[in-house]
């Protein structure tokens, strides 16, 4: 039964939702945004979240997200910000030399040793922050992993340093620094993370050396 509503095609779907697919009820949406957040992206996450009272709204969903993102990534285009529109850049020069594949996560290891080993003040010396939390926050960002719930303090603290680094990065000086590296990045036409692998994870811009 649950096979038969999480496929686009069942008859519960009534093929309307392929011909209304932007049509998902606000209960669907707040569904979907709940366990994205709770257990990161992906296809089973996004099925599971378009079961609603006994109907299938996957082919709504799919669309619905698939859209939301190509609205994203045009609102970032048009974003007034040098360090934003680079992003995309940065990334898509990661991908084609396949940083992933060749990264061993030395940063990621080393908040991970950080968590392990370090002695921390508890959260109610510190109203109520869980470093502990604070620092799998960083661990998993470092690593492309799903983020875990955080409680309502380190949720605060991260939030307002998170707003601190976007007000920094808002700025002329940031966006001079950014055209710096982009135009580094354009004149320096293959970064060989192959060479130097400890690149992948700690440089991988190559922005501690001089590029020509």
């Amino acid at each position: 039964m649950d096979k038969q509503q999480l496929t686009p095609d069942s008859e519960n779907s009534g093929k309307k939702d392929a011909v209304k697919s932007a049509s998902i009820p606000r209960d669907v949406k707040l569904k979907l945004q709940r366990q994205l957040n709770k257990q990161g992206y992906s296809q089973q996450t996004l099925l599971e979240a378009s079961k609603h009272r006994n109907r299938n709204y996957s082919t709504a969903v799919l669309e619905y997200v698939a859209t939301t993102i190509g609205r994203s990534e045009e609102m970032v285009k048009n974003c007034d910000s040098v360090s934003l529109s680079n992003i995309t850049q940065w990334l898509e020069l990661m991908k084609s030399s396949k940083l992933s594949e060749l990264c061993e996560f030395e940063a990621a290891a080393a908040v991970n040793s950080i968590i392990q080993n370090e002695t921390k003040p508890s959260p109610e010396e510190l109203s109520g922050i869980d470093l502990n939390e604070a620092y799998k926050f960083l661990e998993n960002a470092l690593m492309g992993q799903p983020q875990k719930k955080l409680s309502d303090g380190t949720k605060a603290f991260l939030s307002k340093e998170i707003e601190l680094l976007i007000e920094e990065a808002n700025t002329d000086e940031s966006d001079n620094v950014a055209r710096s590296m982009g135009q580094r990045l354009y004149n320096h036409q293959s970064l060989d993370y192959m060479e130097q692998r400890q690149k992948c994870s700690l440089d991988p811009l190559f922005l501690d050396e001089k590029l020509t």
